[in-house]
């Protein structure tokens, strides 16, 4: 059944023929529907589900508000062009050694931070400087989602850490929770790498699904 939904939502995505929004509510009809094959369909359930979908969706747009505020206010202002400036004519870096330095502060965000906060604090700065350096923005969103996922992973505060020491046994500890993820780690960050030096690698797949249309 979670196959049956995620091919609901992301074949009709993928294919052009629903956007992402609408894609969400393909989804939630067939989450109900499969709910209601295997008779978990109660009016609690749908009341409960309903509430807690509202307070999630009321809080993202709140943020998306606010990140896009932040955005146009930051753009007007003309500072990702100072910023550019800064990086390229003042320290004299080359654009892939800005990649890194975003690469880098992500990975030290990720560590006090959720991917959301990251988001809405950066984006307007990282996206606008991303374009202008010439780099591909989907090439550059999945570069920031491996670099979630490794920051999600880091200590002190990494999410999934806290995760997986709620889930362990009791005579797991924290500290070998750290140490059990470190090959995860590095894994993740040679797969970084790769994409970073072969953007090819990410851009493939969108490139051979849009251009076939």
């Amino acid at each position: 059944m979670p196959v049956f939904i995620f091919a609901v939502i992301l074949v009709p995505f993928v294919l052009g023929w629903a956007s992402l929004t609408e894609a969400s509510v393909f989804g939630a009809l067939a989450t109900v529907m499969v709910a209601v094959m295997k008779g978990r369909f109660t009016w609690e359930v749908f009341e409960a589900s309903t509430r807690h979908t509202l307070a999630i969706s009321v809080m993202f747009m709140l943020i998306i508000l606010a990140a896009l505020s932040f955005g146009a206010v930051f753009d007007g202002l003309g500072a990702g062009k100072v910023i550019e400036n800064f990086f390229v004519g003042e320290l004299h870096l080359e654009p892939w050694q800005i990649l890194v330095l975003m690469q880098l502060s992500f990975l030290i965000m990720g560590m006090f931070l959720d991917d959301t906060a990251m988001l809405v604090i950066v984006a307007p700065l990282y996206v606008s400087l991303v374009d202008q350096l010439g780099y591909s923005l989907i090439w550059y969103g999945v570069l920031y989602t491996i670099t979630c996922q490794i920051a999600y992973l880091t200590p002190p505060f990494g999410y999934n850490l806290f995760l997986m020491r709620a889930m362990a046994p009791a005579d797991y500890s924290l500290p070998m929770i750290y140490k059990s993820v470190a090959p995860f780690v590095v894994l993740m960050l040679v797969t970084l790498v790769i994409v970073m030096i072969f953007p090819q690698i990410a851009l493939w797949l969108p490139e051979q699904v849009y251009s076939a249309r």
